[in-house]
């Protein structure tokens, strides 16, 4: 039985026991609040820094993990390990997957797996721990790589922002768009499609917005019945508290994991974000 490792980063927002139980490696990316720089996860908690972001004029900006941070642990763990599975976020929101592919090039193609989750957050994050599982199990590579691609084609993501504030200030936004949406209290209901994040609707007010992304599950022919469907919070255990009543209200009970969205998500998100991961 070969012995495999787990690796990701720090935007899988895996709640840390989680991390410790299934032995898997998070390498964090970078916050710069002005001069002061911080580890995802590490140097500062999604508390503290959703505070510090809202108090804040100028908008924190993130770095990628770099290639050399992949090429020390890749190195480091095919000492003890046969096989390293690598799975991150979507390519086209961070060069963090890039490095891990350059890295792995330097280091050994043949005993390291590389995988772009073209997910955020905990929607990709499941599926690291889902592979960490399988790999305690004793599962082969081409086992774990298999249901990982599963995941990837049959997860899907729904969430709402709060305020249009952080997508203008972090430029996904004109300053017109936003203040208008401002105005209206209209909240975006953005998904992921392929990687991207694309806005497919909008409603007036939190709770509407939310009650709205039921309404597209329900349309989409979604059963939640027998899964554990991933609830997500950017500091807002309101806005989730009321999510989850949504929810109930109408599918009845539902098997749910709750997890705080982290920092580097949260700078381009911002504070009040609900999100659910379901299949």
């Amino acid at each position: 039985m070969s012995k495999i490792k787990i690796i990701t980063d720090s935007t899988s927002d895996i709640p840390k026991g989680i991390a410790e139980k299934y032995d898997i490696e998070v390498l964090p990316l970078t916050i710069f609040f002005g001069n002061d720089e911080y580890k995802d996860w590490i140097d500062i908690e999604p508390k503290a820094f959703f505070e510090r972001m809202r108090n804040s004029d100028k908008l924190p900006t993130t770095s990628q993990v770099n290639p050399s941070s992949f090429k020390e642990k890749y190195e480091l763990y095919l000492k003890d390990y046969d096989h390293i599975i690598s799975l991150h976020l979507s390519s086209d929101a961070s060069g963090t997957y890039s490095s891990a592919v350059i890295a792995r090039d330097m280091v050994d193609k043949d005993r390291i797996t590389v995988i772009d989750t073209r997910n955020f957050t905990y929607g990709f994050g499941q599926m690291v721990v889902e592979a960490a599982k399988m790999a305690k199990d004793g599962k082969s590579v081409e086992e774990i790589v298999e249901r990982v691609k599963y995941l990837i084609k049959n997860v899907k993501t729904l969430f709402v922002v709060d305020t249009l504030e952080y997508l203008k200030k972090g430029g996904r936004l004109s300053a017109t768009k936003a203040t208008i949406g401002t105005l209206l209290n209209l909240k975006p209901i953005l998904t992921v499609d392929n990687g991207k994040i694309v806005a497919i609707d909008k409603a007036r007010g939190m709770k509407k917005a939310l009650k709205r992304i039921v309404e597209i599950m329900k349309e989409q022919g979604i059963q939640l019945k027998g899964q554990t469907v991933k609830l997500g919070h950017a500091d807002s255990l309101e806005n989730l508290k009321d999510f989850e009543a949504a929810i109930e209200d109408v599918y009845g009970h539902v098997d749910k994991e709750e997890f705080e969205i982290g920092c580097v998500i949260g700078v381009y998100c911002g504070p009040g974000t609900v999100v659910i991961h379901y299949e």
